[in-house]
């Protein structure tokens, strides 16, 4: 079977006035009491991020969820992915840390990491070559803030956990990024006992930082636990909080950097095209040595 490696980004969508953010936030925490309500009736785990709800729906509201993530899931849900339908959003300046919520529709399927090697070769492959058409297809799409700019969706900056506080952006260049995920490591030279081991650890960084990049439409948290499979198909990639313009490695090495060589994730994101920036799997751990603490809270 054929799979489309050419889904088209349609006209950016739109952020829903204020003033309706601020009544459907209202409205979402109503449905927050009432999931506590649900679940106990339905016997289903409660989550106060994750939250269940009866006809299908799910309100999402936990760490970083912004207005960027409902554009990047209406943006690929327009392209014909697999991603749930937003029903409303709603706004809460009053939670500095989870300003959105997210009334959607549950989808179908179990996580690929809890399945994957219960299913057969030929359920494997199509699931292989579903996801390289949704990651081929965005990779193609234009941005409208310059070939150059690294932001989310709507130009604004990106919200990841692998960045230094969580945030970065929007950059004009690739090297204003660079800079800036190396800024932590000012404060780090002396944690090594020597300075030729931090020395050792630019310098490995240096292997990923002197190449320039394609800067490519991204999902930005490549994870098995973000894609669910249904009847041996993919029926939702999911999570899309991170999603922006990157450099083209980006997906490939967050979810590369640190996986075993012998579990099974680990071929199928060579795979997907991660083969290619493999040369730069030994900077991305140099740079998270010399940066990671700026990645907590």
């Amino acid at each position: 079977m054929e799979f489309s490696h050419n889904l088209q980004m349609h006209a950016l969508p739109q952020a829903s006035p204020y003033i309706i953010r601020r009544f459907w936030g209202i409205i979402h925490k109503r449905l927050l009491k009432f999931s506590k309500f649900y679940c106990h009736w339905s016997g289903a785990q409660f989550s106060n991020q994750i939250m269940q709800l009866p006809f299908g729906l799910v309100l999402k509201w936990s760490d970083g969820t912004r207005v960027e993530e409902v554009l990047a899931m209406e943006a690929a849900r327009k392209a014909g992915m697999p991603v749930p339908r937003v029903i409303f959003y709603g706004e809460h300046p009053d939670s500095p840390h989870a300003l959105v919520s997210i009334l959607m529709t549950r989808l179908p399927g179990h996580e690929l990491g809890t399945v994957y090697e219960t299913l057969d070769a030929a359920e494997q492959e199509t699931i292989l070559q579903e996801m390289d058409a949704y990651i081929s297809s965005m990779r193609k799409w234009k941005s409208p803030w310059g070939e150059q700019r690294i932001c989310s969706l709507s130009g604004t900056s990106i919200r990841s956990v692998r960045v230094p506080f969580h945030s970065m952006g929007p950059f004009d260049t690739e090297d204003q990024m660079n800079d800036y995920l190396l800024y932590p490591q000012g404060h780090h030279e002396s944690y090594y006992d020597t300075e030729p081991d931090f020395l050792n650890l630019k310098k490995r960084v240096d292997v990923l930082f002197s190449d320039k990049h394609d800067i490519v439409y991204t999902h930005g948290d490549l994870k098995h636990h973000n894609i669910l499979v249904h009847d041996g198909h993919v029926s939702g990639f999911i999570d899309w909080e991170s999603a922006g313009w990157y450099p083209e490695y980006w997906d490939f090495t967050t979810a590369l950097r640190y996986q075993d060589e012998d579990f099974w994730w680990y071929d199928f994101v060579l795979k997907l095209g991660g083969h290619r920036y493999l040369v730069y799997k030994d900077a991305e751990r140099a740079l998270t040595s010399l940066t990671v603490d700026s990645y907590a809270w």
